[in-house]
């Protein structure tokens, strides 16, 4: 498959999958009896909107296409500041139309942004800030940039993740999931991704840089036992992992992960990344895309990141 198409299929697949879970956040699984486009249910939200899930991934990728005349492509601060723009301003948002969901340890971390800290330090590092709210926006970190290493690849998501969320657990789940989509993006299947994506990131951790407490992290994310799409980082990431490895078109993926229940958006939003590189853009349902919202502000986004890989 072509890679425009799978970094085509990353962005939209993100997003469909966001919209597609929107009207179900917060029902249990028996509560779902279908998934269907076009759903009002949970937030009144007109059909095809992304949430914060959404928009903060795009801030992300907005802010690492930035014109590299600009200063460095990686930058917590400006990634930091659009970040804020999201939160303040509806930035990033289908028609500018302002964000209808945060959650709690973002919305901490951007006051401790607007206060002047370090962006590297203002995400909490606390047990109970380990939700999913770094992993939901952190794909962009596999999808620009691609020739740099596998150890860069992981300080990236420690450094963006904390951000927002800075406890170990978070960043090593990020770390984990951008590993996986950089092995998709090479074509991999699923299972070869997710094992080498877990022999890398545990071979970088046994260095003198990381330790004990990544390795730690690690090993509570690989015995992780459940999979009920619940707002806790690594419940996030094996419930979309197993959405996606269980399932054989993007549909299903999607179908699949909001079938969950619970924080249904972020599931799909986090499987349906995956989802959008294997299958690239052209396996999203049509009735799906065309009926997305804020276009407008998705396609600028993707022709840059595209033209990036040919240049």
């Amino acid at each position: 498959m072509d890679l425009n198409e799978r970094l085509a299929g990353a962005v939209w697949g993100h997003l469909v999958g966001d919209a597609m879970g929107v009207p179900y956040e917060f029902k249990d699984a028996a509560e779902i009896t279908s998934v269907e486009f076009g759903a009002r249910g949970t937030h009144s939200q007109p059909p095809g909107t992304w949430s914060d899930d959404g928009a903060l991934m795009l801030a992300l990728l907005d802010s690492l296409l930035r014109d590299r005349d600009a200063g460095p492509v990686f930058d917590t601060a400006d990634q930091a500041k659009r970040f804020l723009g999201w939160s303040d301003r509806g930035a990033y948002t289908p028609d500018g139309d302002g964000r209808f969901d945060i959650g709690n340890a973002t919305r901490s971390a951007l006051g401790r942004v607007r206060d002047g800290a370090d962006p590297e330090t203002t995400g909490g590092t606390g047990e109970w800030d380990n939700d999913n709210g770094s992993l939901m926006r952190i794909l962009p970190i596999a999808l620009v940039d691609r020739d740099i290493d596998d150890a860069a690849l992981v300080d990236r998501a420690h450094r963006s993740s904390a951000v927002t969320h800075g406890h170990t657990i978070a960043r090593a789940t990020c770390a984990l999931y951008v590993l996986v989509a950089r092995s998709l993006l090479a074509g991999n299947d699923c299972s070869t991704a997710l094992q080498q994506a877990r022999g890398t990131l545990r071979a970088l951790y046994a260095t003198p840089r990381y330790g004990d407490p990544c390795i730690a992290a690690l090993d509570d994310i690989e015995a992780w036992p459940d999979r009920s799409g619940r707002g806790y980082v690594i419940d996030s990431f094996w419930s979309a992992w197993d959405a996606l490895a269980k399932a054989s078109t993007y549909q299903e993926v999607i179908e699949r992960a909001v079938r969950y229940g619970q924080d249904t958006d972020t599931t799909a939003a986090i499987a349906g990344g995956l989802a959008g590189i294997t299958f690239g853009s052209s396996g999203i349902p049509a009735d799906w895309l065309a009926g997305m919202r804020g276009k407008t502000i998705v396609e600028p986004l993707i022709e840059r990141l595209t033209t990036q890989s040919v240049s």
